[in-house]
């Protein structure tokens, strides 16, 4: 079983693990990276590229010279990762590792035993003998966000905006076959996409709770993003609202 696992990248040069990223496929033959370039005005083409030649049939690199935001690059990577018709799952996860790619490889795993998922997400449930490390105050905003989105639109899942998602490459053209409405609230999107399209969304959809997530850094989300929020659900609420 092969699966390509996507990161999205805008001006990561100096902070992107590059020897995690090469250690891991060299651990890992089943696994292969397709690195998106977001229109990075630092050096991460030039980084990504290096990377490339040192494996180059297992890591693919996507760019475009203009900033388009995380869900457009994500759309991409998944797009041109199904295109290639070689993987049995497709992932997406974040450039700062705060899921380990070990966490990102477990939940393909668990994706192939469940044969007939198509997507298999990863939630941050903090419980005893797990690490989940993440600023309180997050915790709390990502806590009222999800009753939030659980009153709008019916979602029973628990932590929609987690970075690691493993999709299998037949519902990659319906889940991001359309640019989304949302830079950042995409993850949402991608659910009801698939909720409208197939009555037994709760059984094909399966939510796993991480064993390790580590906060990296600040978000990249900033204040003026979380003014166009509201909005944003409003716009995501009309087109997929059911009858």
């Amino acid at each position: 079983m092969r699966t390509c696992i996507v990161i999205p990248c805008y001006n990561e040069a100096e902070r992107l693990k590059k020897e995690a990223f090469l250690a891991f496929l060299r651990q890992m033959p089943e696994a292969d990276f397709c690195f998106v370039n977001d229109g990075s005005r630092d050096r991460s083409e030039e980084v990504l590229q290096g990377m490339k030649g040192y494996l180059p049939e297992r890591i693919e690199v996507v760019s475009y010279a203009d900033n388009r935001g995380k869900a457009e690059a994500v759309r991409q990577g998944m797009l041109h990762a199904a295109s290639l018709g070689r993987y049995d799952a497709i992932a997406f996860a974040d450039a700062d590792l705060a899921t380990p790619l070990d966490e990102v490889m477990r939940l393909a795993g668990i994706f192939y035993q469940k044969e007939e998922s198509v997507l298999v997400m990863g939630s941050r449930i903090e419980r005893m003998g797990i690490v989940i490390r993440r600023k309180l105050y997050r915790h709390f905003t990502g806590r009222m966000f999800a009753g939030v989105v659980a009153c709008l639109f019916r979602l029973n899942a628990y932590d929609t905006q987690c970075g690691a998602k493993v999709f299998s490459p037949t519902i990659v053209p319906e889940a991001f076959g359309v640019p989304f409405l949302s830079h950042w609230l995409f993850d949402i999107e991608i659910l009801l996409r698939i909720r409208n399209g197939h009555a037994d969304y709760n059984r094909i959809i399966n939510e796993i709770p991480l064993d390790v997530w580590i906060e990296q850094g600040e978000s990249k989300i900033r204040f003026p993003h979380l003014l166009k929020m509201p909005f944003q659900l409003c716009k995501i609420y009309f087109k997929y609202r059911k009858p």
